[in-house]
């Protein structure tokens, strides 16, 4: 058994949550079950940014005090997780200031204690919208943040600032040699990228008169930390680092950060060389996801094409959307494109023809000739169903050990397709004169059946639940659907029950 902490961004609580959020919620979940159901020790952790100036005019543009409107956002995000049944262990705010503050200004000390932090007068480009100073060089061609479409203030301010440039050759080092294992290669390559372009050192602090809702830096009040060292020392907070030392050993360093294509350089480079500045160990692995988009856009309201996760777990389902989400796009990394047919199509073909299909025919089936059940005595698994299994764990647990969802999934959506195409072809409907086929055709299809069910969860939480219903199972060990290969349920069970649930999916 390994201890993992698998971690998400913490959204900026601005404004309420949007499809991207569902899709790192999403991910960084099933990746969460994936761990738990092979054995590993695994802490989800999630949270929240709510400091900075936007935060701050946001809130008195909707006439409102600060952490107020803090805290209706927070229970927005809150109830997204309810809805997308997302599970994360803690979710920890920046605006804590018995847990999280105390953090943040521990890790400072220890960057100022290595002479990593200084002071000075800096005059740059300040995008408000990213809340970053940006050199011109990442400006679109009209002198625009590429990301808000907004010309950056002209700024000059004495801030505190931390020696990043000093971290470069180590960070192309641990990077490179994969020490931190960024996900997919093409965004490991664009981090090196822009790590051979050399690293300037960073503003690390903000003048309180100018951004007043923020973490006071140690030693003086007239400045608050920059986003860097207040958000991003969330990954320590949340697992105690201040307040629990037994959880934090337990969990540190971070196995995996799960995060947008927009902030891996905050992550891959600032957040990494704050550690190695602190003399702690590097994360392990960083995730990193493209976009939702809409019909080949970026969702925005000024185009009218936001697609709100509600709305379409409502119609759908939750796990319909994260049905979408882990297959509806191509390699990891890439962005997913949503429009209402595609969907539509995905969720009609994948789930309801598919995976609901096969639950509803086999369990029916079963019940309506065995009701009270059917001995496994003298039953010997088809040779190349035992294979399809063997193979489809085999591919799965290669799959989401690299975190790649997608081929993960089709490594069931391959036993979905098996158990389909066998019983569509062994036409069990048609012998029920003849018993002793019947019952091997049956348990057949119950074994493949079983291990659906088990590699399936972490993807669709509530759909599995259901399913377990089906096998009605009341011995631990087999009802425990732990991600086990070499086990087989007609081998292990003297006799096997079915139930009839309602259909996994209706047809939309």
């Amino acid at each position: 058994m390994q201890h993992r902490l698998i971690a998400t961004s913490i959204p900026y609580m601005n404004a309420g949550p949007h499809m991207g959020h569902a899709m790192e919620f999403i991910i960084a979940d099933i990746l969460a079950r994936y761990n738990r159901s092979s054995g590993n020790d695994t802490f989800f952790l999630t949270g929240a940014d709510e400091h900075g100036s936007k935060i701050y005019n946001k809130a008195q543009e909707l006439e409102k005090e600060t952490l107020e409107m803090l805290d209706e956002n927070v229970e927005l995000f809150n109830t997204l997780h309810t809805a997308l049944h997302t599970t994360p262990d803690e979710f920890i705010r920046t605006t804590d200031q018995v847990r999280h503050w105390p953090t943040a200004q521990a890790i400072w000390r220890k960057l100022e204690t290595k002479g990593d932090i200084y002071k000075k007068k800096y005059s740059g480009l300040y995008c408000e919208g990213c809340e970053v100073f940006m050199p011109e060089k990442d400006l679109d061609s009209e002198g625009n943040c590429p990301i808000h479409h907004k010309k950056p203030l002209l700024l000059e301010e004495e801030n505190y600032f931390f020696r990043l440039s000093k971290y470069e050759e180590q960070l192309k080092k641990i990077i490179s040699n994969d020490t931190v294992k960024i996900v997919p290669e093409f965004r490991k390559n664009e981090i090196l990228s822009f790590l051979s372009e050399g690293l300037n050192d960073v503003s690390f602090s903000r003048s309180a008169d100018k951004m007043p809702w923020g973490i006071p830096v140690p030693g003086d009040e007239t400045q608050v930390m920059y986003v860097w060292c207040d958000a991003l020392t969330n990954y320590l907070s949340g697992i105690g680092y201040s307040f629990d030392q037994e959880k934090f050993n337990r969990y540190y360093p971070t196995y995996l950060h799960v995060i947008g294509k927009d902030i891996s350089r905050f992550h891959a480079i600032i957040y990494m060389a704050m550690l190695l500045s602190a003399d702690m160990e590097t994360s392990k692995n960083i995730l990193v996801h493209g976009f939702v988009t809409s019909a080949g856009e970026k969702m925005s309201k000024s185009l009218g094409n936001v697609v709100v996760p509600e709305d379409v777990i409502n119609v759908y389902g939750a796990d319909a959307l994260r049905y979408f989400i882990t297959v509806g796009g191509g390699g990891v990394g890439e962005d997913i494109d949503y429009t209402q047919t595609g969907f539509h199509n995905l969720y009609n073909s994948g789930l309801v023809n598919g995976l609901g299909n096969i639950a509803n025919r086999t369990s029916t089936l079963f019940c309506k000739y065995y009701p009270d059940g059917i001995s496994t005595d003298g039953f010997v698994l088809d040779s190349e169903i035992d294979k399809e299994i063997k193979f489809s764990y085999g591919r799965y647990i290669t799959s989401l050990d690299v975190f790649d969802l997608r081929i993960g999934y089709i490594s069931v959506s391959t036993l979905i397709d098996l158990a389909n195409k066998y019983f569509d072809e062994e036409k069990p409907w048609t012998i029920k004169d003849d018993p002793e086929k019947l019952r091997h055709i049956l348990l057949n299809l119950v074994e493949i059946l079983y291990h659906i069910t088990i590699l399936v969860a972490p993807f669709l939480p509530q759909t599995a639940e259901k399913m377990r219903e089906i096998f009605s199972l009341t011995d631990s060990k087999l009802a425990s659907f732990s991600i086990d290969p070499d086990f087989r349920l007609t081998r292990e069970s003297k006799d096997i029950k079915l139930v009839t649930v309602p259909l996994l999916f209706e047809k939309k």
